[in-house]
């Protein structure tokens, strides 16, 4: 039962932590940087890609293989000081 219950502490605690971090104001122009150096991980062509954020919400266009799309979208849903996604890829084979 405490085992139970030290893991339904852990599991709001880290609910909490994260949420804070979604709502961590970063100035727009760091936030392209990370959301770049992301891309440049994810993507075999990140270049091709076109970023733009403004007020936390990133906006992307170009074109980005299919299977790299949804990998993209989780990991920058994720990343600190995002508050919204809007992916415009052109997913392609």
């Amino acid at each position: 039962m405490r085992l139970l219950l030290f893991g339904a502490v852990l599991a709001v605690a880290a609910y909490v932590l994260r949420d804070q971090a979604r709502r961590e104001s970063v100035p727009d122009d760091v936030l392209i940087t990370r959301v770049r150096l992301k891309l440049d991980r994810l993507l075999a062509q990140p270049g091709s890609v076109n970023i733009e954020v403004h007020e936390g919400t990133v906006s992307l266009t170009g074109p980005a293989a299919e299977r790299e799309v949804r990998k993209v979208i989780r990991a920058l849903r994720a990343l600190p000081g995002v508050r919204g996604l809007n992916c415009r890829l052109t997913a392609h084979a």
